[in-house]
């Protein structure tokens, strides 16, 4: 019979230690996240089960969305609070790695994953004549790489938006075509099945496409928006996904949010407005600006962060909008995000050296 990678003490043989590892693994892999990390503290057995790279493929698909905060500290399973070392913002997430970078300058980037405490340096080069206007981060599952990409514009003005990626675990800084001149918001982007998705505008501002970047095929691809959006102004306007469908919300005055969903991928014709969400005209509904979060694991209702700071959540029953409440109080939460954790390590996705 083949050995075991990870072995048990032969003193507990008996116990728990003798189901097989990869039932072990399974059983483990349907914990909450927090249940999880307390299990690698109680001995290296465990420790050692659960660093295994399968265990993280295994438990990747069955992770639950979480709502990754900087904010006022609030004890709740669903919330995880981000501690960033000073200076530092997060560009986006993707398997459970976060993306951090420097404000302006950008350089360096670092990769960090929160549940098991690694981070990595993605250095920058320098190039000529080039200032950088934004960035963003992905997976290509072909090859099970992570990427950097970032964007480029000449300093004499913004007549090319040039493209350039790097393999997390190398130096190199590749060029890969120029992007769409006019990204709403250059930044992030939102990534959805191996691609970064940004809305395009014209010169004035208003909705004109959207586009896709595969980490595959290192390339940029038009991609169908919803129809009745052109001409719209993108002021108020962005994207993201829920429940792994990709949406657009756009918040046509102070209190009125609409959100579009795309319920079958790059499909045009299946962009459906699901969501119209009525913000009351009085406090503590205090705006002006709202960004849906995540459908909510406690009851299957909206999560709602406006930029005031403050959580609300919508409840698609009876069409009401109220404040969320942690241990007696109204936490003010800034830069929320959707975080899906995992136990990917930064070590099996690139060779240099560990910070």
């Amino acid at each position: 019979m083949k050995r075991s990678r990870t072995t048990a003490p032969e003193a507990v043989s008996s116990s728990i230690f003798s189901i097989p590892n990869p039932i072990l693994m399974e059983i483990l892999s349907k914990l909450p996240i927090t249940t999880i990390r307390n299990c690698r503290c109680v001995c290296s057995y465990f420790r050692n089960l659960i660093s295994d790279p399968e265990f993280a493929q295994l438990h990747l698909p069955k992770s639950q969305p979480h709502l990754l905060y900087r904010g006022d500290e609030c004890t709740d399973d669903t919330l995880f609070k981000l501690n960033l070392p000073e200076g530092l913002e997060v560009l986006s997430s993707c398997n459970g790695l976060i993306c951090l970078y420097l404000p302006r300058t950008y350089n360096p980037y670092y990769v960090w994953n929160p549940v098991v405490g690694e981070r990595v340096i993605v250095p920058q080069t320098e190039k000529a004549f080039f200032g950088q206007c934004g960035s963003g981060f992905g997976f290509c599952s072909g090859t099970n790489q992570y990427k950097v990409l970032r964007f480029l514009t000449p300093s004499t003005g913004l007549i090319k938006l040039e493209a350039e990626i790097n393999t997390l675990g190398t130096d190199l800084w590749r060029r890969v075509g120029d992007a769409p001149l006019y990204l709403h918001w250059y930044s992030g982007g939102c990534f959805l099945n191996g691609g970064l998705h940004w809305i395009v505008h014209d010169t004035e501002n208003r909705f004109e496409s959207m586009c896709c970047f595969d980490f595959g095929k290192e390339r940029f691809q038009p991609f169908p928006g919803p129809s009745k959006f052109r001409g719209l102004r993108v002021d108020s306007m962005n994207m993201g996904a829920l429940k792994d469908g990709l949406y657009v919300f756009f918040q046509t005055t102070i209190h009125t949010l609409d959100i579009w969903v795309m319920k079958d991928y790059a499909v045009q014709e299946s962009w459906t407005r699901v969501f119209a969400v009525k913000i009351p005209r009085v406090e503590p509904f205090c705006g002006p600006i709202y960004r849906p979060l995540m459908v909510w694991s406690k009851g299957g209702n909206l999560l709602i962060c406006s930029l005031s700071g403050g959580l609300f959540e919508w409840n698609m029953r009876d069409r009401s909008l109220r404040k969320v409440r942690y241990n007696g109080k109204y936490p003010s939460v800034f830069r929320a995000m959707v975080y899906i954790p995992s136990f990917i390590s930064i070590k099996n996705a690139a060779t240099r050296r560990n910070y």
